[in-house]
This record gives structure tokens, sequence and C-alpha cells, in this order.
């Protein structure tokens, strides 16, 4: 049986704070070209790490894992509109494939107050996304397309943490708490590029890494040690009500 905790993990552990500090120390040392070609790196480090662990397997999370691994090459050269393009549509992609396969997993969903306002609250924080950074977000891109996929990318992003928080309140144990972290250091490193680079608020570079990294290191884990027999109905989401 595999490990069931990320601390258990201690190589991935280990590689994710070097890889944490390594970027911090390039992005305040260097410039935003070194600094994304180190992330590149960290993302390559982090799919060998998988690879050597566990093997290549075939499912939405190593798919997700590889559309962010193009995503980091098209960062690269994220001045030029086609690659601009391709590193928001990979971002659409690897959401989508967490998304889809976290919505899998879900049992007959239940409704519950606590489930009912985190909705709510994904709703509002949408409407929020929509029509106050309009403005702000149309002036940095280049054309509809990437308008649409910026929104798209939004939407998804909600329903994907609103899935993670649905999965994480069905099942006992920390198989699926590990993956609700990963989608909310995803969620956080949005925001932290999002102040970045549309708000030109250059403390939010580590902010965003920092995250990225973490969301990235826990998908890779949740990867290796995922259990389809760990994830255990609760006793707390069973005596919900059914839709």
């Amino acid at each position: 049986m595999g490990k069931t905790t990320f601390a258990g993990n201690l190589g991935l552990l280990h590689l994710g704070i070097l890889l944490i500090l390594v970027n911090l120390a390039v992005i305040y040392f260097f410039d935003i070209e070194v600094s994304r070609a180190i992330r590149l790196g960290s993302c390559i480090t982090l799919i060998g790490y998988l690879l050597v662990k566990s093997g290549f397997k075939k499912n939405l999370l190593v798919l997700g894992l590889s559309f962010l691994l193009v995503r980091d090459i098209a960062v690269l050269f994220y001045e030029i509109p086609v690659f601009k393009t391709a590193s928001l549509l990979c971002t659409v992609l690897v959401y989508t494939g967490i998304c889809l396969f976290t919505f899998k997993r879900l049992p007959m969903v239940r409704f519950s107050r606590t489930i009912i306002i985190f909705g709510l609250v994904i709703i509002v924080l949408n409407i929020f996304n929509v029509f106050y950074l309009s403005d702000i977000i149309i002036a940095s891109l280049d054309n509809d397309a990437q308008l649409i996929l910026f929104f798209t990318q939004s939407a998804v992003m909600l329903f994907m943490a609103l899935f993670a928080f649905l999965y994480n309140e069905s099942f006992e144990g920390t198989q699926s708490l590990h993956l609700l972290l990963c989608v909310l250091a995803f969620i956080f490193s949005d925001l932290g590029g999002l102040a970045a680079y549309f708000f030109g608020y250059e403390p939010a570079f580590y902010a965003e890494r920092t995250f990225y990294l973490i969301a990235a290191s826990y998908l890779v884990h949740y990867t290796i040690n995922f259990q389809p027999e760990a994830d255990v109905i609760s006793e707390l989401s069973d005596s919900g009500l059914k839709v």
C-alpha cells in the first residue's frame, strides 16, 4: 500500500521545498525570462519524479500535468500573442482535467448548509471576476480568443474548487483533502498571477510561484499515491440530503 500523507513522502516534500527556495531566489536575483525557464525546469523535475516513482499512468491527472508542462513552455514566450493564447488554453485544459477526475469520484451529491454557502461564494466570485475585472483584463489581452479563454478559465477554476470541496466533504481520510489543497493552491497561484501580471504588483510573483509549486507537488503526490479504495464515504456526508 502506498503512502497516504504528504509529509510521509519525504522525497517529494524535500524536493518541493527545494524547488520553492530556488524559484524565489531566481525571482529576486534574475529577470523574468530566467524565472520562467526555472519554472519550466521545476515542472519537468516534478513530472520526472512522478515517472520515476510510479511510471506513466493513463488518467486525467497525468494528462493535466502534461498540459501544465506545455503551458510552462508557452509562458516562456508569453508576450507573443499565439503563445499567450496557448498558455491560457492549456490552463483551461489542466483545470478541466482535474474537474472531470474529481467529478467522477463524487458519490451522489448531497446538499448541506456548508455546501450551499460555498456554492454561493463561488457564484459571487465569478460575478466579481466578470464585471469588476473586465476592463483591466481586456486592456492586457491581445484578442477576443484570449478574453474568452480567460473567463472560461475563471469559470472552470470555480467549478474545480466546488467539486474538490464536495469531494473532501464526501469522503473520510486525507486523500480527498490533498486534492482539495492542490486545487486551493492553484487558485491562490492564479490570484497571485493576476495581481502580478495584470495589476503590476511585483511582490505577488513570489506568492504566484510558491502556490504554483505547492499545487504541482500535491498533484504529483496525489497521482502517485491515489488509491480508489481509500475514498470511504464519511458518515456526515452519508447523513446529508440527497439531490
